[in-house]
């Protein structure tokens, strides 16, 4: 009688997909700071309420890449919130701020507890506050980028128009006297008889690159976050637009992914 050979099933393991990264890039980019930061100024207008911190965290990651220091001046989003999405996009944002890359300085935080305490920073003294942070840091590192995440919250913590405006002069001014420096301006313009709205035009006419996110008029979708527009009001100076009439924003589609944004061009979806 012949013995019978058992068969061998074989059992094939197939490696787990990695979860898909999107890339800052289209961002920066878009921002024009993959070709250099000096002197540049840039505002996002946020618009009907739709949030536009994950610009901010495309650039810190961007600025960490490239080891440029960055002072990011919170009224609105926390470092937590910052830490938070950083890792999702795979960089370590505390580490960062402990070798002194990233430094953060709570200013909202600081003129809430006066405000508790019966008590309003003047603008003059906020202004010399925040110019000695970003002196310090451009003193440390021989250079410096800012990030104002929330300018329009000072509205919200007794000042006026004229002075939130002052403020962001002064730090504009300061930003221009130094040479591979950006700053950007995050304002929430809440509608078109409302200050917030007249501080993001006040601020369009200042800057180099004006990005504007909004939400989808149709309201929410699972393909698409929302509508992200980006303007060069400087462009029309530059020696090769010197000669065109128009120049026609850049408008695109986005999604946020919790790696990342995807802009899309419209009609894409």
């Amino acid at each position: 009688m012949s013995s019978s050979t058992p068969k061998v099933s074989t059992i094939v393991i197939k490696p787990q997909r990695q979860a898909k990264r999107y890339k800052m890039s289209d961002i920066i980019t878009s921002l024009h700071l993959d070709k250099g930061t000096s002197h540049k100024i840039l505002v996002a207008k946020e618009l009907n309420g739709c949030d536009s911190s994950f610009i901010t965290s495309c650039v810190l990651g961007h600025c960490i890449k490239i080891k440029s220091p960055v002072l990011v001046i919170c009224s609105h989003n926390s470092k937590e919130h910052y830490q938070n999405v950083g890792l999702k996009m795979n960089y370590n944002l505390n580490k960062n701020i402990e070798s002194g890359l990233i430094q953060f300085y709570n200013l909202g935080e600081e003129l809430v507890n006066a405000l508790l305490n019966d008590d309003i920073i003047s603008c003059g003294n906020v202004i010399n506050k925040l110019k000695k942070q970003i002196e310090n840091m451009h003193e440390t590192h021989s250079s410096v980028n800012v990030i104002f995440d929330g300018v329009s919250q000072l509205f919200d913590l007794e000042y006026s128009l004229r002075n939130v405006n002052y403020i962001c002069k002064e730090i504009i001014d300061l930003i221009r006297s130094y040479d591979n420096s950006f700053l950007l301006f995050h304002c929430n313009a809440a509608c078109e008889n409302d200050e917030t709205h007249v501080l993001a035009n006040l601020l369009a006419y200042k800057c180099h690159v004006l990005i504007e996110v909004d939400h989808l008029a149709s309201g929410l979708s699972a393909d698409v976050s929302g509508h992200i527009t980006f303007m060069y009001p400087t462009k029309k100076f530059e020696k090769e637009h010197v000669n065109k009439i128009d120049q026609k924003p850049s408008h695109h589609l986005f999604k946020l992914f919790d790696r990342g944004v995807k802009l899309l061009a419209p009609g894409a979806v």
